[in-house]
């Protein structure tokens, strides 16, 4: 079976800086749904349309193509009491944008003066990035998959 509208595709992959270093590999297939149902880069999504198991593909990604360019305005400044006492540089957690009512990962990037810089950027945006793949599965996707727009693991999925 070739990958095309409504399959799932698993696959295993490789992400790498714009100087070719490593910043990720997969351990274990990740799966999405194919066919325009925002699981994967748009580009990634383009450039494995037609492939089969096997087969390998490589894609140049510009920061708008991967995790977006890189937002100064989104920085916060808060309170070190705003935050978990444990806060520290590099700790990551949940919270809510105060301008979109979204949910977004923030990362603490300083500390000083009973005040934490907090950035909700991804630690990615505003970079080039090199996605390579090679595709290990694919199947057609069950209706439920289709109409939640989205992979099931076995035995289905629960909203």
């Amino acid at each position: 079976m070739l990958i095309g509208k409504d399959t799932v595709v698993s696959f295993t992959f490789e992400l790498f800086d714009s100087d070719g270093k490593l910043l990720e590999r997969s351990d274990e297939a990740a799966s999405y749904l194919h066919g325009g149902y925002e699981g994967i880069f748009p580009k990634v999504e383009e450039a494995l349309e037609g492939k089969g198991i096997g087969e390998s593909i490589g894609v140049s990604l510009e920061p708008e193509d991967a995790f977006g360019e890189y937002d100064s305005q989104m920085v916060q400044v808060e309170s070190l009491e705003a935050l978990p006492e444990e806060a520290e540089v590099g700790m990551r957690f949940e919270g809510t944008d105060p301008a979109s009512g979204h949910t977004l990962i923030y990362t603490v990037t300083d500390i000083a003066e009973g005040k934490a810089v907090l950035d909700p950027n991804h630690p990615l945006a505003g970079q080039r990035v090199f996605f390579s793949c090679t595709v290990t599965g694919v199947r057609p996707a069950t209706s439920e998959e289709t109409s939640h727009g989205h992979v099931h693991g076995e035995g289905g999925h629960h909203h």
